[in-house]
């Protein structure tokens, strides 16, 4: 970057902090409304992104500014819906719903000033389809065998088989559109190029990311025109950012500091109900310590964790302590699924211990090091003690290296993950979680397991889909590859002179859709 720009930047970022708590340009959101005259728009971020390319990222931060840049064929509301985006209408199947046709919305275009059209769609597809381009969720075109296209506003998907999770794939951020002259000549990690309603301006790596909205957007036109994400990971700084007006928006609050936030004058406090997870992932080849293959071993620690006493205590209830992988708000829940819970039982996991002589065994423990995972992995980590194991090795890090570091060999034997599941469907939670070509971080490598995950997939029969995912489900947990921990709680604040914020029930915002009061 620079030097005049980086003057610029901190220039602009110094005049917004200075700003009180005002509402944003009197709601003027034409292309005519003086930059003097909108305020900057800051949302802090406790974790970091990895970058700006959909197709290549998975993370929640990275898809919280990807979701304003980029936009997908459809919508999935949280009731369950599915509203067309740069589709035209719902997608039509034929009698055997192996071949699906997408009317594509037209007069759009991409940043850059590309056509959207068919060719845009097929050639992100094959991107996610290509083994060598390297998409974080393959699965999403798993069952695309070919695509053409008739019309350069129509799409027909060609499928291996009957895929019962197609449109919902079609909706998930993971398979935006991207605009395939930007994805051909630039680095999309680092300059994004879609169809959504900002636009980039400029990212420092742990830092900010700066947006602008897009006066040719075709959609609502957003009221707030310039927005800066600021990452800041301690909390507490970045709760006094939101307590002064430097802040607009902080999407995730921790339990620990909502009294805090309730004392904010001038600063909204809002809960939603998420479809989000949180477990503990107990890789059985691990690379680390050998006996993780052994099941009796990984049972001990699952035995030895006091999920329910963490939702109580430390969460304080703010969260629904989960007995399945697959939760309530899940495609694919069964409340027989949670008979499979193998639960807390101290003095089960001691007697493993003592029988087997397994107190001195090392265990890796890693963690990202954020408001989250930090007190969740010490907590477990004095579980484990407790029962017993006296070798537990806790190592922390960054979030941004946590994503790559828990995908290598040799790296750890468990970890703490979460699960947004922006399908809302549980094939969509296993397949890419703890399939054996699907998933890089768990290792599980399960052939009863694959096989069940095919069967849930592989037809449009809702009982059928249940039955194999029930069993999915029960095995991750029998078998102790997994431990389910909690359904989250979305716990968000913001400022008061802002209105229609939300974060939806996968933990996502729009922009577009903020008003100013």
């Amino acid at each position: 970057m620079k030097k005049p720009f980086r003057r610029w930047l901190a220039a602009l970022m110094a005049a917004s902090m200075t700003l009180a708590l005002t509402a944003c340009s009197g709601g003027d959101n034409s292309s005519t409304a003086s930059a003097s005259g909108d305020k900057m728009f800051n949302v802090v971020m406790t974790s970091n992104y990895s970058g700006f390319d959909p197709l290549r990222t998975n993370d929640s931060v990275s898809s919280s500014v990807n979701n304003q840049l980029y936009e997908t064929l459809y919508r999935l509301e949280d009731d369950g819906s599915f509203t067309p985006l740069l589709a035209e209408s719902l997608p039509e199947y034929s009698e055997d719903g192996k071949t699906v046709t997408v009317k594509l919305r037209s007069g759009v275009t991409f940043h850059d000033g590309t056509p959207f059209n068919a060719d845009a769609v097929i050639n992100t597809f094959n991107c996610i389809k290509d083994p060598d381009f390297g998409s974080t969720r393959a699965s999403l075109a798993s069952s695309i065998e070919s695509m053409e296209a008739p019309d350069e506003n129509t799409v027909v998907f060609h499928l291996s088989y009957p895929d019962g999770v197609f449109l919902a794939k079609l909706s998930h951020v993971n398979s935006a559109i991207v605009s395939p002259t930007a994805q051909q000549n630039q680095d999309l990690m680092v300059q994004p190029c879609g169809t959504g309603p900002y636009k980039f301006v400029s990212a420092v790596s742990g830092s900010n990311v700066v947006l602008t909205r897009n006066d040719e957007y075709w959609g609502q036109k957003a009221q707030i025109k310039d927005v800066t994400y600021t990452v800041i990971t301690e909390e507490s700084t970045a709760l006094s950012r939101l307590e002064t007006g430097e802040a607009d928006l902080m999407p995730s609050i921790t339990v620990e500091n909502l009294s805090r936030v309730e004392a904010m004058p001038n600063v909204t406090l809002a809960t939603a109900d998420t479809a989000q997870i949180y477990y503990m992932v107990l890789r059985p080849n691990s690379y680390v310590n050998p006996l993780m293959a052994n099941q009796d071993f990984r049972t001990a620690i699952a035995k030895a964790l006091d999920t329910e006493g963490y939702v109580n205590y430390i969460m304080e209830g703010h969260a629904e302590h989960a007995k399945s992988i697959i939760g309530p708000k899940i495609f694919g829940y069964t409340e027989e699924a949670e008979s499979s819970y193998i639960g807390y039982d101290p003095e089960g996991a001691k007697k493993l211990i003592e029988e087997n002589g397994w107190a001195d065994e090392p265990i890796t423990f890693l963690i990202p090091s954020n408001p989250t995972y930090t007190p969740m992995g010490e907590y477990f980590e004095s579980n484990l003690k407790a029962a017993g194991f006296n070798n537990v090795k806790l190592e922390t890090m960054d979030w941004a290296a946590w994503l790559t570091e828990s995908k290598a060999d040799n790296r750890f034997d468990i970890t703490l993950a979460a699960w947004s599941n922006v399908t809302r469907d549980g094939t969509e939670l296993l397949e890419p979680n703890w399939e054996s070509t699907a998933s890089s971080r768990t290792r599980i490598n399960d052939a009863e397991f694959d096989a069940l995950v095919l069967e849930s997939k592989t037809t449009v029969n809702d009982d059928e889909r249940i039955a194999a995912l029930e069993a999915a489900n029960k095995l991750l947990m029998e078998k102790a590859y997994a431990v389910p921990i909690m359904n989250a709680e979305q716990r968000y604040a913001y400022n008061s002179a802002y209105g229609n914020v939300t974060v939806n029930s996968q933990g996502y915002f729009y922009l577009n859709e903020f008003t100013c009061n």
